[in-house]
């Protein structure tokens, strides 16, 4: 699972995938809550949330040597790192006021058991941010590519999963939006885009693949955070988004 954590670049292709969910979580979270970011990683999401929180927010991660790369990186008085299991949290019950977990339950087999634990250290009325793949999408014939995937998760299934432990849980789906306007140049942009992502064609140094992109379309070749939106319509969350986003509440 280490090889799979976003780092901390901008430069990244699914940077602006990861800010983006992050954005979404910050909306929901108020000045003053305590917050968990369970399986942190590199932590920059955590150190998002301290920015908007007043409150103690810990990242947690199962990998000491990434709790050890956040501790030695981020630097908040409000912001601590903890080596933490999700299904085994070092907390008392009602304790947090809101959750952040981004694609964390697809890599254990104890999906169910770590959706009652985020539940137990809830406070009641707090929330689960969570984000997983949506298995319709990212592997439709029902055969998992990455390798660090223990199972993927349909809307219906992930929705059934979080019932379990929360009174409401709102499944919507994130979407590439990036191309959500019609026109000439946008369909242009979209066939140089997937020509610069081909294979072989990808070998080409990111800057002359960017650059290009930039000169004669006005944005990157990889995705920024504003390039996303979260998708309501259960249709195109099921055969659009390869991504889940849920809002669980205790």
């Amino acid at each position: 699972m280490s090889d799979e954590r976003q780092v901390a670049d901008a430069s990244g292709r699914w940077w602006g995938e990861h800010i983006h969910r992050y954005n979404e979580a910050l909306k929901l979270i108020n000045e003053n809550d305590v917050v968990l970011d369970i399986a942190c990683g590199t932590g920059f999401g955590s150190d998002m949330i301290a920015q908007k929180s007043k409150g103690n927010v810990i990242g947690g991660d199962i990998a000491e040597e990434a709790i050890d790369e956040c501790n030695s990186r981020w630097k908040r008085s409000n912001l601590s790192f903890k080596v933490l299991d999700g299904t085994n949290l070092d907390y008392p019950d009602n304790y947090f006021d809101k959750i952040v977990s981004f694609e964390t339950i697809e890599h254990t087999g104890k999906y169910n058991e770590m959706a009652a634990e985020f539940a137990r250290v809830l406070k009641p009325g707090g929330l689960l941010i969570l984000s997983t793949p949506n298995r319709e999408v990212s592997s439709p014939d029902g055969v998992i590519v990455n390798p660090y995937h223990i199972q993927e998760f349909t809307v219906d299934e992930l929705q059934q999963i979080l019932s379990k432990s929360f009174s409401s849980v709102d499944v919507s789906g994130q979407r590439y939006s990036r191309y959500d306007k019609k026109y000439f140049g946008k369909s242009i942009g979209s066939v140089f885009e997937k020509l610069f992502l081909s294979f072989g064609i990808r070998k080409l140094p990111y800057s002359f693949r960017s650059g290009f992109m930039k000169t004669f379309f006005g944005y990157p070749l990889y995705a920024r955070d504003n390039d996303f939106v979260l998708e309501k319509d259960l249709g195109r969350i099921k055969n659009e988004c390869p991504v889940q986003f849920a809002v669980c509440r205790k």
